[in-house]
């Protein structure tokens, strides 16, 4: 599978669009789609920066490997919601959430959640 073809493909696979990517690594939409359909190769840096938001090895989108290794075994059916603003890229409705959006949005849950343990605390007194 040549580079573009994984792209388009793990791209498919976080169900983003183009514009949606792209926004998220910060080139332009036409540069991500002359990636995809091999008119243009990344550099090394965008190479990489690729390869972690993919969470992949430069080996697998280099075409030295045929699937995908995952840089990190954590299970990724295990959510740690408080640590979820920590990660690079994070879309909310389509739209990048900058670090201010995703402060505020910690905050505004970690208020909801101590509120509402509180108030179980309260009902249910050890």
């Amino acid at each position: 599978m040549s580079l573009g073809a994984k792209l388009a493909f793990l791209r498919e696979q976080k169900t983003l669009t183009q514009k949606e990517m792209a926004a998220l690594i910060k080139i332009s939409r036409s540069r991500l789609s002359l990636y995809e359909i091999n008119q243009r190769e990344p550099d090394l840096a965008t190479l990489k920066q690729l390869a972690d938001f993919f969470n992949v090895t430069l080996d697998y989108l280099a075409e030295h490997q045929s699937k995908p290794i995952s840089q990190n075994i954590e299970t990724e059916s295990v959510i740690h919601l408080d640590k979820l603003f920590d990660k690079p890229y994070i879309l909310w409705h389509g739209i990048p959430l900058n670090s201010e959006d995703k402060a505020k949005m910690k905050a505004t849950l970690n208020v909801v959640f101590w509120d509402e343990k509180q108030k179980d605390d309260q009902k249910n007194p050890q």
